[in-house]
């Protein structure tokens, strides 16, 4: 299992198709967006980890907040895209997954805006 701290990890975020739009999950900080525009929806998720990363490190909060994980379901759905990006693309997952998509961001290149506290 991943663990976070202020200094070192990883963040992954999976997004797909959801209710005629997308859903964005951030699976390490149980960070949940809806839209309809990707791109947007992208930058939003963006902005939010960010958010959620700076609150954490300025105000010195425990690092357990860096590792709140989403619900089951999103993880489920993160392990069914993980088979199909190893299985060359086989088309008999479904469109869910195969449209989803996953970033992993290491956590110190979110965290190289703030400063680390060490107190």
């Amino acid at each position: 299992m991943n663990k976070n701290s202020k200094k070192s990890g990883l963040v992954r975020v999976i997004t797909f198709p959801f209710k005629g739009g997308y859903r964005s999950v951030c699976l390490d900080f149980d960070i949940v967006k809806d839209g309809n525009d990707l791109n947007k929806l992208r930058e939003e998720m963006q902005e939010a980890i960010e958010g959620y990363i700076e609150n954490v490190i300025k105000n010195n909060l425990s690092d357990n907040l860096l590792n709140r994980r989403a619900e089951k379901k999103y993880w489920k759905i993160f392990e069914e895209y993980c088979k199909f990006a190893s299985s060359n693309k086989n088309n008999n997952f479904p469109a869910k997954i195969r449209k989803s998509s996953v970033k992993t961001i290491p956590m110190s290149e979110l965290v190289s805006n703030f400063s680390v506290s060490t107190v």
